[in-house]
């Protein structure tokens, strides 16, 4: 079975009650479960401290946690990416950015948090800073009319705003 993520569900003990105690086994120690609350996954039942990462050894049960199942082995995201996701390149850097990296993205281009910089005064932008995108250098909005006069550049291909994580950029081209 080659299930890419599992969700977990918590479910209480009085709605399940009612099954064979071999159901309410757990499905990493083999002793039954007593507790008020445990999970399902993988179409069985844990403890909470007994679903972890295969690799890692972190705790799959928590808040915001995904599992994820290959090969027969419980995974994190990060152990799932690390071993199973694409690496790419960094547009200005151009070294490997790990599957597993938090990363910007401007269009079809990716970026290095640490590159993610104006490439005229080396600025890290912050949520909300204006940048503009010239081929794949990024440049603030301070710098932008010295950097084209240097480069002999008259086109700006996108103006953007750095977006709070989670959401994506929204474009807001310059008048």
């Amino acid at each position: 079975m080659n299930v890419i993520y599992s969700f977990m569900i918590r479910e209480p003990v009085d709605e399940v009650l009612q099954m064979p105690p071999s159901l309410l086994t757990c499905g990493g120690c083999q002793q039954n479960i007593g507790d008020r609350f445990f999970l399902k996954a993988i179409e069985q039942y844990w403890h909470e401290d007994c679903l972890s990462c295969d690799l890692c050894g972190c705790r799959l049960g928590e808040v915001g946690r995904r599992l994820y199942y290959k090969l027969g082995r419980k995974l994190c995201r990060r152990d799932y990416l690390r071993l199973f996701g694409q690496d790419g390149l960094c547009a200005s850097c151009e070294k490997r950015i790990r599957a597993f990296e938090m990363t910007m993205r401007v269009r079809d281009k990716v970026y290095h948090l640490e590159c993610f910089k104006c490439a005229a005064c080396q600025k890290h932008f912050c949520v909300g800073d204006r940048y503009l995108l010239i081929n794949s250098d990024i440049v603030c909005e301070q710098d932008i009319f010295e950097w084209t006069k240097l480069n002999n550049s008259n086109m700006v291909v996108k103006s953007d705003f750095v977006a709070p994580p989670g959401l994506r950029s929204v474009r807001n081209p310059l008048r």
